[in-house]
């Protein structure tokens, strides 16, 4: 499997998050953590470990709208999503200025990165997390060039006790796959990626409890 070492989560976006859980638990035999809120975005997540090869630090990230928020602000970010989707991903950059600077002066191809954001959420034990990103709308090459996150000094999440499933497949497929590629390599974020009639992504994952293609 192609997988950069720098990838740091994959986000499933569903409509509902709690169907969403069941469905993994279901699925994998494995039960995901509750992450937390995202306030003021109307959302909310749950949290598995992800074990691949060559990369370190990488965990799951099953996101659905918050019950206790206005639910219009969760229509914006999960437009569309119907059903569990491999909605997104994201890299961890060593350098993280260095990285969105790199892709600024791309010219062939252009890299579009979107505006850098700083975000927070409350884990359930009560600590703040922070930390900034990319984020752009609508999602570039459908979400499968990833954004880039900076956790900053706080705690990577995939440092939580969690339980973990393995990534047993993770491609794109997109209509201009050599475009999509070249892309790719500009962020140093090369994954396997097919012809195919539109831009998504996809994984296959493995727990204890079976497989699940998404």
């Amino acid at each position: 499997m192609l997988i950069p070492s720098n990838v740091d989560h994959l986000v499933i976006a569903a409509p509902v998050l709690a169907e969403c859980v069941e469905q993994c638990h279901a699925n994998l035999g494995v039960l995901p953590i509750a992450g937390g809120v995202h306030p003021g975005l109307g959302t909310a997540n749950a949290l598995l470990g992800l074990t691949t090869a060559g990369a370190h630090r990488v965990y799951l990230e099953l996101i659905g709208p918050d019950p206790e928020q206005d639910p219009d602000l969760a229509a914006a970010r999960l437009a569309g999503i119907t059903e569990p989707t491999v909605q997104r991903w994201a890299i961890c950059p060593d350098d993280f200025d260095s990285a969105v600077a790199t892709a600024a002066k791309s010219q062939d191809p252009i890299v579009d990165l979107g505006e850098v954001y700083d975000m927070s959420r409350r884990i359930p034990e009560g600590e703040l997390l922070e930390w900034r990103l990319t984020r752009r709308t609508p999602l570039a090459l459908g979400g499968i060039q990833p954004f880039l996150i900076d956790w900053k000094s706080s705690p990577h999440p995939s440092e939580q006790a969690m339980p973990a499933v393995e990534l047993e497949a993770f491609w794109a497929t997109s209509p201009d796959a050599d475009e999509t590629r070249s892309i790719l390599d500009v962020l140093a974020a090369r994954i396997e990626t097919e012809a195919g009639v539109s831009e998504s992504l996809h994984a296959t994952l493995k727990g204890p409890g079976g497989s699940w293609t998404i």
